[in-house]
């Protein structure tokens, strides 16, 4: 199928093929064809269009389960309407606070209709008095009609849905992304200057349609290219890490991206006992992304996991963002993670002028190469004033392509802080070496103190494996002060095997023998307060947040 496609038009043709999705749900699997699923959507679609809905108008989706939020994304696309996909409630007892959150990006979004579950469909009918433009709030369960053939005209440069920010920094944003954009970042990932499909490829994931690495990465990627994925509820995972291992291996699947917490968790949950009848030796794709990717992590399963087939050289390190559809970047395929290790002054001086070598025990932090930009893309490092900055300096990592997004939803004048000419400013911070590109953190989390600046996850990572803190549940930010440094402080969830006064110690030690760095406040915070996004980063601003409105009591330094 040569030329970029529509949703509606890599739906048809993919229902040409005997390829489709494998759905896992309480033990048990049901493979359901591209072209039933297409049927299906059909009958979605022609369900929406007799409640009123007409293209170009907004629905929302707030569907946990992948066959249903996958007929209805497809029904909806069908429709020639805009999916837009929410995250849902993680638990019934949240669902006064998720119900205020959702109302608010509905009113901005201006959605007209919304799709849910019958479960959900109570606690979410009184969103309609709270949102004027929402017209119709409908259980995916009622939408059954008969498929007929779509009659709405679909272009490459509709929008193809709306994807909802995961809020590690602020409030989610909503990025409207054509179905050109779409397209040409699927052809990018799944051509052979990203993942190099191939016929015998087939995807295994366990990551939520309702983030873009989930939807785009594993699943529409799959769609696009005719290959069949297994589909694993996200709960499945986060319960027993080793289930996502034990599905690649049953079966036999090739192509499986997840963020750096999910390779941790494997290291640190799956016993050695568990790694029988495991058989990792067909997965050549292992991808990483979504949160900043930590080399030490890397290595850990890859010597954990080498026993039972794992190439270390399957890893693909990448970097995207919702902005630019989703990846950006790519590393050669077959080559172990390329990992810089840097002397920590270098890095918080914005210059990065050599590696350094291992025999040398000054203050280092290690950097995984993320690849260089995707074909037809392009990617540069600009200082604070605009300027492109040479290799080997860090600033703000730029990008330009057919993968941009449109803009935000609805947000002109967000989307002109955001685009500049061709130009997409992510606020994110990375250098470039022989043109490959190692991020370094968010722009607007960097910490200054006497001139110099730090990023907050090195020091995360920094205090990450100190005896007594929970892993990846730590936190950094400054605090700025009037007229002098910011002040530094590290929230982090104890695991309860040491003190709280030895703790605090041990953090304060830790970071001033890395960076030479004191640390003003240590908080030491009950387990689950430090929260997660979608995809699994740390929410540092709202962490931060919490933490100036007296949310979080501070122990005394």
């Amino acid at each position: 199928m040569p030329g970029l496609h529509t949703l509606p038009e890599a739906l048809a043709a993919a229902s040409q093929t005997d390829q489709g999705f494998v759905f896992i749900a309480d033990g048990g699997e049901v493979r359901r064809s591209f072209a039933e699923l297409r049927q299906e959507a059909l009958g979605v679609a022609h369900a929406l269009a007799a409640r009123g809905l007409r293209p170009g108008d907004l629905v929302a989706l707030v569907i946990s389960d992948a066959e249903p939020f996958l007929t209805a994304l497809f029904g909806v696309s069908l429709a020639g309407l805009i999916p837009a996909s929410l995250y849902p409630p993680t638990t019934m007892s949240d669902l006064p606070r998720y119900a205020a959150q959702t109302a608010g990006i509905l009113r901005s979004a201006r959605a007209r209709a919304l799709v849910t579950t019958a479960a959900l469909l109570p606690s979410l009918e009184g969103l309609r008095s709270e949102c004027p433009d929402l017209e119709l709030i409908v259980a995916r369960e009622t939408l059954d009609a008969p498929p007929v053939e779509a009659t709405a005209r679909v272009v490459l440069d509709d929008l193809a849905f709306v994807q909802f920010t995961s809020g590690s920094t602020s409030v989610p944003k909503g990025v409207a992304l054509t179905h050109r954009s779409l397209a040409s970042n699927i052809e990018a990932i799944n051509g052979p200057g990203g993942i190099d499909v191939r016929p015998d490829d087939s995807g295994m994931s366990w990551l939520p349609l309702y983030h873009d690495m989930g939807l785009v990465g594993m699943t529409l990627g799959a769609l696009y290219s005719g290959r069949s994925t297994v589909l694993l509820p996200p709960q499945a995972f986060v319960k027993r890490p080793v289930t996502w291992l034990r599905a690649i291996s049953q079966y036999g699947s090739t192509v499986s991206f997840a963020p750096n917490f999910a390779y941790d968790l494997c290291v640190r949950r799956v016993k050695d006992r568990d790694l029988d009848g495991l058989d990792l030796s067909r997965w050549r794709i292992a991808g990483c992304g979504a949160e900043p990717i930590h080399a030490p992590t890397l290595e850990a399963f890859a010597e954990k996991f080498a026993a039972v087939g794992f190439k270390a050289t399957s890893f693909l390190p990448s970097y995207g963002l919702a902005e630019h559809v989703l990846a950006a970047t790519f590393p050669p395929r077959g080559r172990a993670p390329r990992i810089e290790s840097l002397d920590a002054a270098d890095l918080t001086q914005r210059r990065v002028a050599r590696r350094v070598p291992d025999s040398v025990t000054t203050p280092r932090v290690t950097i995984v190469s993320c690849g260089m930009a995707l074909p037809g893309h392009r990617i540069r490092i600009d200082s604070d004033d605009g300027r492109e900055l040479p290799e080997r300096e860090v600033g703000e990592i730029a990008l330009a392509g057919p993968s941009v997004m449109l803009g935000y939803y609805k947000e002109p004048a967000l989307t002109a802080q955001t685009l500049s000419g061709e130009w997409l400013r992510t606020g994110d911070l990375g250098y470039l070496a022989n043109g490959e590109l190692f991020v370094c953190g968010r722009a607007k989390d960097v910490i200054i103190v006497n001139g110099r600046k730090y990023h907050p996850q090195d020091l995360e990572w920094g205090v990450d494996d100190v005896a007594g803190v929970r892993r990846g549940r730590v936190v950094a930010f400054g605090l700025p002060q009037a007229g002098g440094p910011d002040r530094v402080a590290i929230v982090a969830e104890p695991s309860g095997t040491v003190s709280a006064e030895v703790l605090v110690e041990s953090i304060r030690r830790r970071i001033g023998d890395l960076c030479g760095l004191y640390v003003d406040e240590v908080v030491l915070v009950p387990s689950g307060a430090i929260g997660r996004t979608t995809s699994g980063k740390v929410q540092r601003a709202a962490t931060k947040a919490r933490y100036e409105r007296g949310d979080l009591a501070a122990t005394a330094p």
